[in-house]
């Protein structure tokens, strides 16, 4: 081929579409020969959203968010975590163990390892800024190419060039969005988006409450974020006084119920012999559970997405339900849990490990309504307007003014704003601005318009997979290099449109992300491009999808296959993963009774009643994960009828890499660690009618502690637990078994002022 016929194309934007993008251009075979790619990044560095480290503020959020897909599915075909030297912000070599949730710093790392594997220097132009393009036909001929007027962000420079083909990568969420009604200019300073907001302290200058203003997965993020800075300045070592906030409510707005999931799902929550939950199921990272093939049938595998019917919003709800363990009335009631009605409208869910008890607790307080003002109130503080709203109304009571407040997180999401693309391309795009969630109209899986053949799209949709992005690439390179697609990649999608028109009409049988099939929309790309999904090992059409199950003619990243079938078999077989999941699941309020037995008639034993909180704050010790500061009281009564109030305290600690629960002694400050109590080894029980079974060993001179816990689930979250104590020894000789249930009926925030 002639240098001649070598068309160029404008990568928009180096994060993760942006980077798949080039890289499948640059290597693939049909493609390589054919078209020059150059990327304009307007940031510093790769990575887009993803691109601070870990001692930045961060764009769209903190470089210590951890992602809630595992990362397996954050991740492309062709570049296994095990293969990023991962950093820590000192730049010190972290173990080889990447993290199953990365960080968002980490995500970064990655993609800068992809950057530089993949894409050569002079492809990447960074701080190159698009400011305005314009489609213009060349002279005697009937194509047309794309004039683009750049910045230089450092050099101060403008800059302009030509390209055959522009492939927008830059991301579907751009700029925040937030619908509050007329501000005060005087309040606008007390509102944060959820994308930039970090500490309590940006917020609270006066003691007061918090307000979160949107539900689903950034809202319910939000709330638990801000309501573990809470916890932890509440109850980690130290001498200073606690700031007035740590006393403060985080009041969550959102306009319709939604469920809240944590990052590891049971595989087996329901078990059918009995007709009741699996007190021990068998736990997976969420996205290896819900993104499963083994769901979808043995037949051919297509999208569904847009709108959903009646009868599938309904076995949708059932399912989550499955997960979660009910329908969360015993946590709040109907404040989070969809009446019957309401279940035949498609489900939403939020992804947090801590949200749920924090609601239980008291600390995070759910509003059901739509926040339609905030203004400013007395002392300084804040009020805000929350409206129910048809069909979510939970009470006669339409309107909820909060008072009090300190600050406003508004998780609104986003709006597109694709400014250098000229009126002409809009308007041939079906560019609608007031609607968000449609604001083109594109042809199936969000790639092009017809209208415009020159353009194209990667990762510009709800909710992006970077499975799905890696497969619009491979569409998009396709299509030009070949241009032999389906004809549905040829014509706007029904679905969009209709789509479009019920979220025009306010419709809600629209999905929480209308693109949201991520097994569906992977499945059938793979298929249209010839390409053979990765079955062996997992016995034909079953098991989790994720980008390494469907290379492209790259070499196959077997390794990241057999990572996978590893995990599957360690859940099954090792324990793996049950861990985290009880100690996830431990957090919060329990009611508690304990016997004590005692084998010394000089030591009598008794019975305890009192209640137990498992505290969540930051690890104090960096090896270590997760961390609790657990806090006991109550009345123990001996045998011989004398009563006293008693308390304890421990430390428990979960530790990722050995995954691993520990419990630690605490100093006499009540909140510092001192040593080790026990490490739990788990294993399964021998009959249904247990939960997962732990022990641990204690030597305290001179007298042995064995320690045996029993954790029965109902789907995600603990039914109950028990811990018992055999204490052997000159000094001490007796047994304890406690018993943790959570209170009866949860939280009942209908009784809460607000």
């Amino acid at each position: 081929m002639s240098q001649n016929t070598v068309k160029s194309i404008l990568v928009v934007g180096a994060g993760p579409a942006g980077l798949v993008t080039a890289k499948t251009f640059l290597h693939h075979p049909a493609t390589t020969s054919k078209f020059n790619v150059t990327i304009f990044e307007a940031a510093e560095r790769v990575g887009g959203m993803w691109r601070a480290t870990a001692d930045e503020e961060g764009d769209k959020c903190s470089p210590h968010m951890r992602t809630n897909l595992s990362r397996f599915t954050v991740a492309f075909s062709d570049l296994p975590w095990q293969d990023v030297k991962l950093a820590d912000m000192h730049g010190f070599s972290k173990p080889d163990h990447p993290p199953m949730f990365p960080k968002a710093h980490q995500v970064g790392q990655y993609l800068d390892a992809y950057a530089k594997k993949y894409i050569r220097s002079e492809v990447l132009v960074l701080n190159r800024k698009v400011t305005a393009t314009k489609l213009s036909s060349r002279s005697n001929t009937n194509a047309r190419i794309w004039e683009v007027a750049s910045f230089d962000c450092v050099a101060k420079e403008e800059h302009n060039d030509t390209f055959d083909y522009i492939i927008v990568a830059s991301g579907f969420f751009d700029r925040a969005s937030g619908h509050y009604g007329g501000l005060d200019p005087a309040v606008e300073p007390r509102i944060l988006h959820s994308s930039k907001f970090r500490e309590v302290n940006q917020l609270v200058q006066l003691p007061g409450d918090i307000v979160v203003v949107g539900g689903g997965i950034s809202g319910s993020e939000a709330a638990a974020t801000a309501a573990g800075q809470l916890a932890d300045a509440r109850y980690k070592p130290s001498e200073e006084e606690h700031p007035a906030w740590t006393a403060s409510k985080i009041y969550h707005i959102a306009n319709r119920p939604f469920y809240c999931l944590p990052r590891y799902l049971p595989i087996d929550p329901y078990d059918a012999s009995i007709q009741s939950y699996n007190l021990s199921p068998y736990f997976l990272p969420l996205d290896l559970v819900l993104y499963n093939l083994s769901r979808r049938g043995d037949g051919p595998i297509h999208a569904a997405n847009g709108q959903v019917p009646p009868e599938k919003a309904k076995k949708a709800h059932d399912y989550i339900r499955s997960l979660a363990g009910g329908d969360q009335r015993d946590v709040a009631g109907f404040h989070l849990a969809s009446k019957p009605n309401q279940t035949e409208l498609p489900a939403f869910t939020g992804i947090s490990d801590t949200y749920m008890e924090f609601v239980r607790s008291g600390v995070i307080v759910p509003v059901r309504g739509r926040a339609t003002a905030v203004r400013q109130g007395a002392n300084g503080l804040l009020e805000v307007e929350a409206h129910q709203q048809e069909p979510w109304k939970l009470t006669d009571k339409q309107l909820t003014i909060l008072t009090g407040i300190a600050g406003v997180i508004g998780a609104t999401g986003f709006q597109v704003h694709l400014d250098y693309l000229p009126s002409e391309v809009k308007q041939a795009l079906g560019y609608d601005p007031g609607n968000e969630r449609v604001p083109f109209l594109l042809s199936h899986g969000s790639i092009s318009n017809p209208e415009v053949p020159e353009l194209a799209f990667v990762g510009f949709y709800e909710g992006p997979y970077w499975g799905v992005m890696e497969m619009q690439a491979r569409l998009v390179a396709h299509n030009w290099a070949v241009g032999s697609l389906p004809q549905q990649y040829a014509e706007v999608e029904d679905v969009q449109k209709s789509v479009r028109k019920a979220t025009t009409d306010r419709l809600n049988d629209v999905a929480q992300f209308w693109m949201g099939d991520y097994v569906g929309l992977v499945d059938e790309f793979a298929r249209d491009l010839h390409l053979q999904r990765k079955d062996a090992g997992f016995g034909g059409q079953k098991g989790p999808i994720f980008p390494a199950r469907y290379p492209g003619l790259e070499p196959n990243q077997s390794s990241v296959i057999q990572e996978v079938l590893d995990l599957l078999s360690d859940s099954q077989n090792k324990c793996r993963f049950v861990p985290a999941a009880a100690f996830r699941a431990m957090q919060g309020i329990w009611d508690l009774k304990r016997k004590i037995d005692s084998r010394k008639t000089t030591s009598p034993g008794g019975t305890f009643q009192g209640t137990a909180q498992f505290n969540p704050r930051a690890p104090t010790d960096s090896a270590f994960s997760a961390e609790y500061l657990y806090i006991e009281t109550g009345a123990f009564t001996m045998d011989n009828g004398y009563a006293f109030p008693t308390s304890k305290r421990y430390i428990y600690r979960f530790c990722e890499v050995d995954d691993e629960i520990s419990a630690w002694f605490v100093l006499p400050d009540n909140h510092t660690v001192e040593r080790i109590f026990h490490t739990l080894t788990f294993e399964p029980p021998n009959n249904k009618e247990k939960g997962w079974l732990a022990k641990g060993t204690h030597w305290c001179d001179p007298d042995d502690y064995t320690s045996s816990y029993e954790f029965r689930f109902r789907g995600a979250n603990l039914h109950s637990f028990g811990i018992s104590y055999d204490v052997v020894g000159p000094q001490k000789d007796y047994t304890t078994d406690a018993w943790y249930t959570r209170p009866v009926g949860g939280l009942d925030l209908d009784k809460l002022e607000v």
